[in-house]
C-alpha cells in the first residue's frame, strides 16, 4: 500500500509546507484540490506545486475538488454545469503536470424536486466528456461516492459506471466512511471488485452524523478489511479527514500510523 492525504487534512496553507510535514511524517503522496482560479489553475501554479512534490520526494496519487458541489456536473443550469466541466478540464491539466494517475470526480449533485432520470443523463454526458479528455493525456478519471443523493447503492453506482466505461479509463474511488452513510462498505468493495482506483479512508459518526478519524467511528473495520483483502486491493489509500483544530501539524502523522496498523498489521489486528 502507499499512503496519501487529501488537502481536507493539509496541516498548512503553504502546499509547500504541508509537502515538508509529510514527507517527514512518512507518507507517500500528496492529494491537492483544485478550485475555481485557485493555483492549480494556472501553469506557473501547476509547475510551483509539481516542483514542491519533487523536492519531497513525494507523489500525486489524483486530484481531488470540492467545486463539484458548487457547480454540478449534472446541472440543468447550462453555465453551472459548464463551470464544472472547466474546474474539471483543469484537475485533468493539473494531474498531467503532476503526475496524477486520476482525477476525483463527484458526477451529480441531485436537489429535492430534481428530475432524477434527465440529472443522471447529464451526469453520464458530463463523466464521457471528461474521460475522453482525460484520454488523452494518459490520466484516468474516478468517480467517487458521496452524499449527493444519487447512485445511493452499489449496484446503482456499478451501473453508472457501465454506463460511462467505454468513454476512457473510468473506475471508483471508494470512500469508507462515505460508503457507511448509505450502506455497508463490505457490500460496496464486493459489488465495485476489479473497479476500484483509489480509496480514501474516514470513519463516520452515524448517530453525530458527522465524519470522525478511522477506529473512532461507527465503522467496523475488521470486516471491512477482510474484504479490501478479499478484493485484493493494493493500492492508494489516501485519508480524506480534517485537521486538528490545534497543532494540526500533529494530525499527519497520527493518521498515517492508524492507516499502517489498518492496512498492514493484519496479525497485530486479529
Amino acid at each position: 500500500m502507499r499512503y496519501g492525504l487529501n488537502q481536507a487534512g493539509f496541516p498548512s496553507d503553504e502546499f509547500e509546507e504541508t509537502c515538508s510535514i509529510l514527507t517527514a511524517a512518512g507518507y507517500d503522496g500528496v492529494e491537492p484540490n483544485v478550485e475555481r482560479d485557485g493555483p492549480l489553475t494556472t501553469e506557473e501554479g501547476r509547475q510551483v506545486a509539481a516542483e514542491a512534490v519533487e523536492a519531497h520526494d513525494l507523489q500525486v496519487p489524483a486530484i481531488s475538488t470540492i467545486s463539484h458541489w458548487e457547480y454540478p456536473l449534472s446541472s440543468a443550469d447550462d453555465e453551472l454545469r459548464e463551470t464544472g466541466l472547466a474546474i474539471s478540464r483543469d484537475m485533468i491539466d493539473a494531474a498531467t503536470v503532476l503526475g496524477a494517475e486520476d482525477v476525483l470526480i463527484v458526477p451529480a449533485v441531485i436537489e429535492d424536486g430534481a428530475a432524477y432520470d434527465a440529472d443522471y443523463q447529464r451526469a453520464v454526458q458530463s463523466v464521457r466528456e471528461l474521460a475522453g479528455y482525460a484520454a488523452d493525456r494518459g490520466i484516468g478519471v474516478a468517480v467517487e461516492n458521496v452524499q449527493n443523493n444519487f447512485l445511493p447503492s452499489p449496484n446503482e453506482f456499478a451501473s453508472f459506471l457501465d454506463d460511462v466505461e467505454d468513454a476512457g479509463p473510468i473506475g471508483a474511488y471508494f470512500d469508507i466512511g462515505n460508503a457507511l452513510r448509505s450502506g455497508l462498505p463490505i457490500r460496496w468493495l464486493h459489488a465495485l471488485e476489479g473497479r476500484i482506483a483509489k480509496i480514501h479512508i474516514k470513519d463516520w459518526l452515524t448517530d453525530a452524523h458527522r465524519v470522525t478519524y478511522p477506529l473512532q467511528g461507527d465503522v467496523n473495520w475488521e470486516r471491512t478489511l477482510d474484504a479490501v483483502d478479499a478484493i485484493g486491493y493494493n493500492g492508494w489509500i489516501t485519508a480524506e479527514v480534517p485537521t486538528y483544530p490545534s497543532f494540526p501539524e500533529r494530525m499527519p502523522g497520527d493518521m498515517l500510523e492508524t492507516m499502517q496498523f489498518l492496512f498492514e498489521d493484519g496479525d497485530n489486528r486479529r
